[in-house]
Formats: C-alpha cells, sequence, structure tokens
C-alpha cells in the first residue's frame, strides 16, 4: 500500500514464534516479557492505535488457547518433548509420565491466558466502539462489478476534514490449496477536504484522473473523530468493504 502518514508498528517484547521455548524456560520470567509487552500495547489503545497490536494479541491468545487444548486432549499419546510452532503442535516421547517442558507450558499458560484475554477484550471493546461511529456508504450508483473501485476515507469535522482515497481490487489467491480472497489498497492521494466538497465531488474528481476506470465502485467510510488512520480507521474501513462487496 503506498501513500505517506504511515504509523510505525509498536515492537514486541519476543517474536511469536519463539517467546514460549526460547531462552530460559521459567513461566515466571515469561509472564514478566509478557507484562512488559503488554503495558506498550495498551499504550497504543490509550491513543486508539489498534493495528497491528490488536491482531498480535489475538495471535497469542490463540497459541496459548491452541496448546492447552492439546495438552488437555492428549494426555495419553506421552509427556511432550517440543512444540512444533509450524504446525502448532505438541511433540510427545513414547513414556508415560509429566516432563519438564510440560509443566513450564502449564504454567505459562495458567499465567498468561488471563493477562491477553483482558487485553484482547479492551482492544475489542474499543474496536466495536470506533466500528459503531463509522459511517459507511456507497457513492452514487454501483456498477455490477465491484471487484475494483475506489475507498474514501475521512475523518473529522468540517473545516478540519481529512481525506484518504485509495483504489482498491479485490483478486483470489491459493495457499496451500486453499483459495481466499486478497484486497490490497493502493492510497492515491491525501489531504484535507474543502469546506463544501463532498464524497461525491472527490469520486467524479478521480474518474477524470483515472480513465481506466470510468464506471468504479465507489464507498465513502467517515469518522467525525479525528482517529488515526493506518493503525484503527483504515483496517475498520477496510473490513466494511471486504463485508459490502461480499453482499453485492
Amino acid at each position: 500500500m503506498s501513500g505517506g502518514g504511515s504509523q510505525k508498528p509498536i515492537s514486541a517484547v519476543a517474536s511469536p514464534s519463539g517467546w514460549l521455548t526460547e531462552g530460559v524456560l521459567d513461566a515466571e520470567y515469561k509472564e514478566y516479557m509478557l507484562l512488559a509487552w503488554l503495558q506498550k500495547v495498551k499504550a497504543e489503545l490509550r491513543v486508539s492505535k489498534l493495528y497491528p497490536a490488536l491482531a498480535e494479541v489475538i495471535r497469542k491468545h490463540r497459541e496459548l488457547t491452541s496448546i492447552r487444548h492439546s495438552i488437555e486432549q492428549q494426555q495419553e499419546k506421552g509427556p511432550i518433548e517440543g512444540l512444533d510452532f509450524t504446525r502448532m503442535q505438541l511433540m510427545r516421547g513414547k513414556t508415560g509420565g509429566h516432563s519438564q517442558i510440560e509443566d513450564y507450558l502449564q504454567d505459562l499458560i495458567s499465567r498468561a491466558l488471563p493477562h491477553l484475554t483482558t487485553t484482547m477484550e479492551e482492544g475489542k471493546s474499543l474496536y466495536d466502539l470506533i466500528d459503531s461511529r463509522i459511517e459507511f456508504t456507497p457513492i452514487g450508483v454501483q456498477p455490477l462489478h465491484v471487484s475494483e473501485g475506489y475507498l474514501l476515507v475521512t475523518h473529522g469535522l468540517s473545516p478540519n476534514r481529512e481525506l484518504r482515497a485509495y483504489r482498491y481490487r479485490q483478486s483470489r489467491i491459493t495457499r496451500g490449496g486453499d483459495a481466499f480472497l486478497e484486497l490490497s489498497l493502493d492510497c492515491l492521494e491525501s489531504r484535507r477536504l474543502s469546506r463544501v466538497e463532498t464524497a461525491e465531488a472527490v469520486k467524479w474528481s478521480l474518474i477524470r484522473r483515472h480513465r481506466d476506470l470510468p464506471q468504479p465502485a465507489t464507498f465513502h467510510a467517515h469518522m467525525e473523530w479525528s482517529i488515526p488512520i493506518e493503525p484503527t480507521l483504515l483496517p475498520i474501513a477496510r473490513r466494511r468493504l471486504l463485508q459490502e462487496i461480499a453482499q453485492c
């Protein structure tokens, strides 16, 4: 995605694939690492920056939940000897009883999951609040095919409304034998709107300048609050756009 003004993502305390099993296998120490990272996440949430912080919290929560489920469901298959992060599967030995790594994982999960759950719920509450305040509407008559067009994102009150105009393209990709829909966004302009400029006027301006798309599907996401665009408003507007396209 092109365009200026992108926000620098927060840095994680450790990589998502290694924080559980790299270094000292001490649950109390890893809990301290997690809490230090979650303090950074909550600082992002306090200034209404949802991503990538919220997505990372959800990913870590899913990792631990998946591991806990595997421990509970497969105890009869032998003690845990390792963890395959690529497949999120436990590697077990052939003899019975608990291993040191199994005790460590159970202790860590019991410590870490409540912290992740609390932060995840805070992030989702903020997401839902912002999502409920966004006005998402089609602009003008929509064509039969809406897989390509424009997404106009505005925020703030006149005369301080800010605009980001994106050209979107939906495509189908295949990963691991499964088909997925992908939505790419290219920023065409970023500027302040005039007092009298409407979303309809912006659409026609884009049509005049980009002749290869004479009848574009165009959608407008607007929020009166002035919130960060890249880490918050745009990801939510993008999801709303995907939902709208799916219904057409």
